[in-house]
């Protein structure tokens, strides 16, 4: 009778000893070996669903108006070979990343690819975003931070004034919307050899030398 409870709290004492996870999923980390001591609490082996994985995009805060759950996505993984796989935006977060000036984001695929990509692979994503309404263009490279304040140097008779503007949508070419502070057809500078200052002293040329464009 000793021996056969003895046994019987053996075969207890062996299934306490069993891991079961509490759904099925990929094992992506190993944190103890066979044959090595746990204490209660201890991560013994770290799982991922599958299913619930989603790529973390950062946009561009200048470029992510109308960005919003359930748009299209296009994902192109590093190790993809530029396949591009498509996805949707699972979610727009509530907190923005306030010292880069970015909007999080969660995407999703639609179609999980197999076999499934390192996890923490870096990524690039595509949201076709709202058509926006048409404003003034000017390049990028005009805008200046003066004071705190984004804006460009416009040419006024033979000086120079800042005129801070508000920026809309911007694309790949390096153009961004003027959506409030510019008239159209105003003059600016795009480039200049000096920081300049209300005071500078100017000589206008329509191309740098050198230049293709």
């Amino acid at each position: 009778e000793r021996l056969r409870a003895e046994h019987a709290a053996l075969r207890a004492q062996r299934a306490n000893l069993r891991l079961v996870a509490p759904a099925a999923g990929r094992v992506t980390a190993r944190q103890v070996e066979p044959g090595s001591t746990v204490v209660p609490g201890q991560t013994v082996v770290e799982l991922v669903d599958p299913s619930s994985l989603w790529i973390h995009v950062r946009f561009d805060q200048g470029s992510a108006s109308g960005l919003a759950a359930g748009q299209m996505a296009l994902v192109v993984l590093r190790s993809g070979g530029g396949t591009a796989l498509p996805g949707r935006v699972l979610r727009v977060e509530p907190l923005a990343d306030a010292v880069t000036e970015e909007t999080l984001a969660k995407v999703v695929f639609d179609h999980l690819p197999t076999p499934l990509p390192p996890l923490g692979e870096l990524a690039e994503v595509t949201v076709g975003l709202p058509e926006v309404a048409a404003a003034p263009t000017i390049p990028n490279a005009a805008l200046r931070r003066v004071d705190g304040r984004v804006g460009v140097w416009q040419l006024e008779g033979d000086g120079l004034r800042f005129v801070p503007i508000r920026r809309g949508a911007s694309d790949l070419e390096g153009n961004v919307q003027v959506v409030e502070g510019m008239k159209e057809g105003a003059r600016m500078v795009v480039y200049s050899e000096k920081v300049l200052n209300k005071r500078s002293t100017l000589k206008v040329v329509e191309r740098i030398g050198g230049a293709t464009r």
